[in-house]
């Protein structure tokens, strides 16, 4: 699947969303997810219909949020994983998508096996829905609310809820990335550098690690610590990087080789917190179809890193045909557009025997019959009338 689509195309898609539109009324679950597996790789591959969308935007929305509440294991990730994916695609209604379904989902914010998908959902609604500072914040503080319930909890549910906890940190710093260069609330942030540090020294778990730590870095990078930090604490930018610095280290020591991408992640913000040691910014370029894009801050790594995963095999798709997206990195792929050849030339295709002759040779070209010299002669003349017209019109 791609992301152009022909006319006749466009219709066999509207009747294959219709049709699933009725699935997800259907009370057979099976029938439901499979429903909804269509529209993830239709939305993931940048597939969805304009008209489908427009008509019916909140009936499929309604059946989702449904589908979240009421059901259980795979359906409710397909069906949080849908209503991200609507977010990514929906434009101008996103904000629409934002309003009607986050106090829906934050309600249903628990310890479940879907929490992670739950949790992206609310991200990318907030993200790309989110109208102004106040109401993406106010989503960081339900995520923010959410990261201290779970980092807290005992007994059966402590297991699951570390496995949770690296999503939800992720989730809060790819919001907080959106806020670097606006407009940060001092009451609502005060003691999270102190808060994660604390985490950092009680648990020893890989994604955790990874994903405190590009926390702490982005904080760098919003240089604003004064907000993130204790109401009686002067903890400076050279004590964070210090510290941070030092978890590294000890982290890469310690028995971690068998995950290669993790120590390679973790050397990246040791880099980057040297590079904010010395008042400078990461920059990064990938080429995406041949074309350049370059991110010139961590904030911008952290949100392509994020939006990358979501996506998956989709993001260069999206990337080359969604404005939303587009419009987050900066990012215009230069069309290409290819002119109609005017001039032609003459070509002949024989299939000549393993013994070609010289003489083979000028009966098939050099002759004044021969099929060659006969549609050489055609194009002359069709070239001919072409150039006449062009005088004619000029």
């Amino acid at each position: 699947m791609e992301g152009h689509i022909t006319d006749s195309r466009k219709k066999i898609l509207l009747g294959y969303f219709d049709a699933n539109l009725e699935k997800l009324f259907d009370k057979r679950v099976s029938e439901r997810v499979r429903a909804l597996t269509f529209n993830i790789q239709a939305f993931t591959t940048n597939q969805q219909h304009p008209k489908f969308m427009e008509d019916n935007l909140i009936t499929l929305l309604d059946r989702c949020l449904i589908s979240v509440t009421k059901g259980s294991g795979d359906e409710i990730s397909l069906a949080a994983n849908t209503i991200g994916l609507m977010a990514v695609t929906a434009a101008d209604r996103a904000h629409e998508l934002y309003v009607e379904s986050l106090p829906v989902l934050f309600k249903v914010l628990n310890h479940g096996s879907s929490c992670s998908k739950i949790i992206e959902c609310t991200t990318l609604l907030a993200f790309f829905g989110a109208k102004n500072c106040e109401e993406i914040e106010n989503s960081m503080q339900q995520i923010w609310e959410f990261i201290h319930k779970i980092s807290v909890s005992n007994g059966n549910e402590n297991k699951h809820s570390l496995s949770i906890l690296p999503a939800a940190i992720s989730a809060w710093t790819f919001l907080l990335a959106s806020m670097v260069g606006r407009r940060l609330s001092y009451k609502y942030w005060r003691g999270v550098i102190s808060y994660f540090f604390g985490i950092l020294e009680e648990m020893d778990e890989e994604a955790l690690g990874l994903a405190i730590c590009e926390a702490l870095t982005l904080i760098l990078e919003t240089d604003s610590l004064e907000k993130f930090s204790d109401r009686c604490s002067n903890i400076n930018k050279d004590e964070i990087i210090e510290k941070l610095k030092n978890f590294i280290l000890k982290f890469r020591e310690q028995d971690h080789d068998q995950n290669q991408d993790y120590n390679e992640e973790l050397d990246f913000i040791y880099d980057v917190i040297n590079l904010f040691e010395d008042d400078d910014c990461p920059q990064a370029s990938i080429n995406i179809r041949g074309h350049l894009l370059t991110l010139s801050t961590y904030s911008q790594i952290i949100q392509f890193n994020y939006l990358k995963r979501f996506l998956g095999s989709g993001f260069e798709v999206h990337m080359m045909g969604n404005k939303l997206l587009q419009n987050v990195f900066d990012f215009t792929p230069k069309i290409h557009v290819h002119h109609e050849k005017l001039w032609e030339e003459p070509t002949v295709t024989y299939f000549v025997p393993e013994a070609r002759t010289k003489k083979t040779r000028q009966r098939l070209f050099m002759s004044p019959n021969s099929a060659y010299n006969k549609a050489r002669t055609q194009l002359l003349n069709k070239n001919r009338d072409l150039t006449k017209r062009g005088s004619i019109s000029e």
